[in-house]
């Protein structure tokens, strides 16, 4: 569904027309209602993305903005695969400076990361270019600015911004009890999409121990499933 499909169904269910409710108006409700959706959960599955990134000796920091599209919100793992596929360790960023700044301030092959004020923080600093693959959670687009693009979120979410914009017009028109009703079938039909789509799969193993790997007799690595 795109912004144009919302509308019509907006209208079609409270028999209004663009007189009567003006798009931008109901635009607004549309939003709105997007905005509380994907506010409910940090990793929506829909906006997971992978990203690269070059470092440049001696430079520490990395501008998120700068990164990809610049539409990065979260990064979850960063690997060197100019290394073999070393992949760096998430670290506190207050403890990262009382480690590496200052005196300790040596420029080596970085082995932990950290964010802080929208950068991406390298530990130790770069003393070359490396190659890092992330891994990570993009912005939500600004799909409601025109009416052909379609809604940035899994398609069982679509229909859920209809009943959230009858709800906003129903309560505009101070019939509390339908825009309750409606209110309550947005919240009913998102709490139900998310458990589906924020479900493990099926076929996911379960790996305990951090996922950490184990030694085998013949000398490969392993991680432990049960």
């Amino acid at each position: 569904m795109n912004l144009a499909d919302i509308r019509s169904k907006v209208r079609e269910i409270v028999d209004m027309d663009s007189t009567d409710l003006s798009d931008t108006l109901l635009n607004m409700y549309i939003q709105d209602g997007y905005d509380r959706m994907i506010a409910l959960e940090r990793r929506w599955p829909f906006f997971e993305k992978t990203y690269t990134l070059s470092t440049v000796a001696d430079q520490r920091s990395y501008a998120l903005s700068s990164i990809g599209a610049g539409d990065v919100r979260e990064i979850t793992s960063v690997v060197d695969t100019t290394a073999g596929g070393v992949r760096l360790t998430l670290v506190a960023h207050e403890d990262a400076e009382a480690l590496w700044l200052g005196s300790s301030d040596l420029s080596s092959r970085p082995l932990h990361f950290s964010v802080w004020q929208q950068e991406l923080y390298l530990w130790p600093r770069p003393n070359g270019v490396y190659n890092l693959s992330l891994r990570g959670y993009r912005k939500p687009t600004s799909w409601y600015q025109d009416d052909t693009t379609e809604v940035d979120a899994d398609i069982r979410l679509h229909q859920s911004l209809v009943y959230y914009g009858v709800a906003q017009t129903y309560q505009l028109q101070e019939d509390t009890q339908l825009a309750s009703f409606y209110r309550d079938s947005f919240d009913e039909a998102v709490r139900l999409a998310a458990g589906d789509i924020m479900r493990v799969s099926s076929h996911r193993p379960l790996v305990l121990s951090g996922g950490r790997f184990h030694e085998s007799s013949n000398g490969f690595q392993s991680p432990v499933y049960y």
